[in-house]
């Protein structure tokens, strides 16, 4: 077996469970087979990229720390929500902004 390829899965394996999904959830969501997803997590297979964006969508990381293990915003502490702001389409961007703005406002408003 790649190295690489089983790096990348235990990334997958664990930002998966991370976001509480199950194989199928994530398989649903990344729209593969569940065994598909099973052999990559356990670094059998490697993927296209059209199924490394798909997966990276899902799970709402980068591409690049899915295959790397790294990214722009690693040793922020917001890098949560950088990495699925950073999902969006630049229209959803905007509308993401708002409703963070808006709950901001409200939660600094009761302090």
């Amino acid at each position: 077996m790649d190295m690489q390829n089983i790096e990348v899965g235990r990334r997958i394996t664990e930002i998966r469970k991370k976001r509480g999904y199950t194989r199928e959830k994530l398989s649903e969501l990344a729209d593969i087979s569940v065994q598909f997803l099973a052999d990559i997590e356990k670094g059998r297979k490697s993927m296209t990229i059209n199924t490394l964006r798909k997966l990276s969508s899902a799970l709402f990381v980068s591409t690049d720390y899915i295959v790397n293990g790294t990214s722009a915003q690693e040793n922020n502490d917001f890098s949560d929500i950088i990495s699925i702001l950073s999902t969006l389409s630049d229209k959803n961007k905007k509308q993401a902004e708002k409703i963070l703005t808006a709950f901001a406002e409200a939660i600094n408003d009761k302090d």
